[in-house]
Formats: C-alpha cells, structure tokens, sequence
C-alpha cells in the first residue's frame, strides 16, 4: 500500500504548479554569517500593543483574537528594504485564543500550526477545540508568517511564500515565526505568570524544537512529528519537490542548504531547558521527517520522554486523541513551585 505521505506529495503538485517563480538569493546569505545566535534569533525587544476581539462562543469556551504588531526586523539588506517597502499582511500577528470555561490557573499551551496548513473553521472548532478541551487548557494558536490571514493576497494557497527556494525569504519567515512565538509569549506571561508550554505539529513541531532551545521561559516543549534537521527536512520531504527543483535549478541540493544552516551554528543548538520538561511523539513510517534523524535528535536531548506511532506523517493526525491525551498526562505530571 502506497505511504500516505507520498500520495500527498503527488496531490500537492497542481497547486504548487500556481506558485510564484521564486527570486535565486543563494549568493546573498552571506549576510548571515558571522552573528551571534542572540542577533540571528533576537529575544523580544518590548511588549507590543495587543488588540483583542471576541471571535465566536460556544458552550464551555470563550474565544478570541489576539493581534499585534511583529517585531521582526529582517537582517539582509535587500530583504529589509522589501519588507519595509509599504505595509505587508506578515507584518501583523495574529492568534486565536480557544480558552475552555473553568481552566484558570492551569497550564496554558502556545500552538503553532505545520506548513500550508490552512486555517480553517473546521480546525478552530473540531481539532483545536478538542484538545483545548481534553488537555483542559487554554490553547493560543499563532499563525505563521504567510499563512491564514498573513497570506499575501496574491499567494494561491497558505503557505506559498514561506518554504521556497528565495533562501533568503525562506530565512527571515523562520526568523520571524520564532520572534513572533517569543512574543507572544511575553505577551502570555504579562496576562498571567502561570506556566505556557509550546506544542507545534509538522513544521510548527520543528519550530517548538527550535524555542526549547532559544526560549527558557516556555514550561516544557512538545514537538509532534518533527525534527529540527532543515537539510534532511528539504532531501525528504514529498511536498518540498517543488523546493528541490527549483533549488537544483540554483544549483543547489539538500546538503547545500543544510550546510547553510550548520554555517549559522542551527547544528550546535541545544535544550535551554530540562530534558524532562520534553516530550516527543513520533511516526515509525514518516517520509517528513525522517525517524532516524529524529532518534538522533532525542540522543543529543539526552533522552527526553518519547513515544512512537506505527503510521506515516500523515497518517498520524488520526492518532491527535491518544497524542493529547500523552500530553495531558505529560503536563500534570511536571513538578511546579
């Protein structure tokens, strides 16, 4: 039976057929060599003004928006100047706050969603609700740069912009998903001190790797079905063909830009906080995120609590109930002042 990750790879190539021929900056990520990893992945610089709007009521939950302005300030010259060029959909955050009735004082989770995932009603009410619900606590969801309503109007599909070959766009969009998570953070912490943990799937996994080893204000981490190995990510991922292509077209391949990465010191990051503040939940047969390179991964941790399902990628959205129910168990158990 064919793995349902590459058959998803397969229907994913019409719509990329509709994607924006992207710009070869290969030869100006030079610009990022030579920082620091504070200047590369800045801490925020304030707190910034937050608007917030009901967004709908159902029995048991009370729902809204929360918007701000992103602090990301991008690093490479041309870049910069695009980005400040006139007012951008990316330079707006936006999260949805799902918060059951009754979840005071508990745990609070920062959620971030996998690429080209679309934010639909049927996500907010069904999947985020239900494990706001089951875990009993209140879920922030943040949406990353050109997704949901960051979508540049032109782009056919969420996500379009986000994981190209323009390198250099690619870059800053990661840059930013992580300054726009640490913000939102602190703007968590500044309704209430009580602890916040972040939970990602797919690449939203990658990126609650990722701020378990910048963030050490997050409680505890989950990433689900992720790695943080981009080179391996790009080599084997069945809907990043249209990337590999176009960045063989560069003359790049997978371990080029996984060099890149290594040449910033993305290799060398490691937990800033406690192995048993983490937890893992693995797909055996996933052709995303390869399980080795994840073995690998939860080796250097130091071997933080894992567990693993016997299905794809893909197929492990069906396994979200007994994934959140591990992580309910997971949170109650972690030792609290």
């Amino acid at each position: 039976m064919p793995n349902l990750d590459d058959m998803t790879g397969v229907l994913v190539r019409p719509l990329q057929l509709l994607r924006a021929r992207p710009r070869n900056t290969l030869d100006r990520l030079v610009a990022y060599e030579g920082f620091t990893r504070e200047e590369l992945f800045p801490a925020p610089s304030g707190l910034p003004r937050v608007r917030t709007r009901d967004r709908w009521s159902l029995p048991g939950f009370d729902n809204e928006d929360l918007s701000f302005a992103s602090l990301h300030e991008p690093i490479e010259p041309l870049f910069r100047e695009h980005y400040h060029a006139r007012s951008r959909r990316i330079q707006t955050v936006y999260a949805r706050r799902i918060r059951p009735k009754g979840t005071a004082g508990r745990p609070r989770l920062l959620y971030i969603h996998g690429y080209m995932q679309p934010e639909t009603v049927i996500e907010e009410h069904g999947l985020l609700s239900a494990m706001a619900r089951s875990l009993d606590m209140e879920i922030v969801h943040l949406q990353p740069p050109y997704h949901g309503r960051r979508k540049p109007r032109s782009s056919p599909y969420d996500g379009e912009r986000y994981w190209t070959a323009d390198v250099v766009r690619s870059f800053e969009a990661m840059r930013q998903t992580i300054l726009d998570a640490r913000t939102l953070l602190s703007v968590m912490l500044g309704e209430s001190p009580g602890p916040v943990g972040v939970a990602g799937l797919s690449l939203g996994g990658a990126f609650a790797a990722t701020l378990a080893c910048l963030e050490p204000r997050f409680d505890f981490s989950a990433p689900l079905v992720a790695h943080m190995d981009m080179g391996a990510l790009l080599r084997d991922a069945p809907v990043l063909g249209a990337m590999r292509k176009d960045l063989a077209r560069f003359g790049w391949g997978p371990h080029d830009f996984g060099d890149f990465f290594t040449k910033i010191g993305w290799d060398e990051l490691a937990p800033v906080i406690p192995a048993d503040r983490i937890l893992l939940l693995a797909a055996e047969e996933d052709r995303f995120f390869d399980a080795d390179v994840l073995r690998a991964m939860w080796s250097r941790w130091g071997e933080p609590e894992i567990h693993w399902y016997r299905t794809s990628h893909m197929g492990f959205v069906p396994h979200m109930v007994s994934a959140t129910g591990h992580l309910r168990r997971f949170v109650n158990g972690l030792s609290r002042p």
